[in-house]
């Protein structure tokens, strides 16, 4: 078996054990196989020893980095941000907030900008809600390393709280070997739930507007 380092991965080639052309060349048969070291092993930037076909003991250097530089995929960060929360522990998720962050709940009229003010928004949630008030992910988004869509609820001692489903969007960047928020938003369900006179709504203010296509100024 000979191991070949390739980046996060390592390549084995298997030799054959019955192949007729093995007495001429040692690795004249071999087969591939690809091992994931990231999840295979656990410490990287270990000597390995490998066996050719004539029983010569060879040493290969698998690449090595440190744990402290392996950055977190994207549906982590968002993961660990709402453990963070639930656990009334703000200080845990300072730094999965960029420093420039801008983040928008539609609650409220301004987003908040900045790790300070958001930050400073999350102690006044968690100092006004109990631990019993628990944010539960419904569904999250893991392919992409650059943004994260997430849809969660609220629930009180394991049961649904009223008004309470919602949806958020996350940009994430790598900043300093850190992947960190850069953009949120979240989108609560209403308490007051209109309905069809919602369409009324729009249709109303759309005529407006072809009418009067000077108040799109104000929009």
């Amino acid at each position: 078996m000979l191991v070949i380092s390739c980046s996060t991965s390592t390549r084995l080639f298997l030799k054959s054990p019955a192949s007729p052309l093995c007495l001429s060349c040692p690795y004249s048969s071999l087969k591939m196989a690809n091992i994931d070291l990231v999840n295979a092993i656990p410490k990287l930037g270990r000597k390995w020893r490998a066996v050719d076909g004539s029983g010569e003991k060879q040493s290969v250097t698998v690449a090595s980095f440190d744990d402290d530089n392996v950055v977190d995929s994207a549906s982590t960060v968002v993961s660990n941000f709402y453990g963070g929360i639930n656990a009334h522990d703000v200080d845990s998720v300072e730094y999965l907030i960029a420093e420039n962050c801008v983040y928008e709940d539609l609650v409220f009229p301004q987003p908040f900008v900045g790790r300070k003010e958001i930050l400073e928004f999350f102690k006044k949630f968690t100092n006004a809600t109990s631990t019993d008030l628990q944010f539960v992910i419904d569904d999250l988004s893991t392919k992409d390393s650059s943004s994260v869509g997430v849809i969660w609820h609220l629930e009180w001692k394991g049961k649904p709280f009223p008004f309470s489903k919602g949806c958020s969007f996350y940009r994430l960047e790598v900043i300093n070997g850190k992947r960190q928020i850069t953009y949120g938003r979240d989108c609560v369900e209403p308490a007051i739930k209109p309905g069809n006179a919602t369409l009324t709504v729009i249709r109303s203010v759309t005529w407006l507007l072809q009418q009067f296509p000077q108040l799109a100024k104000w929009l």
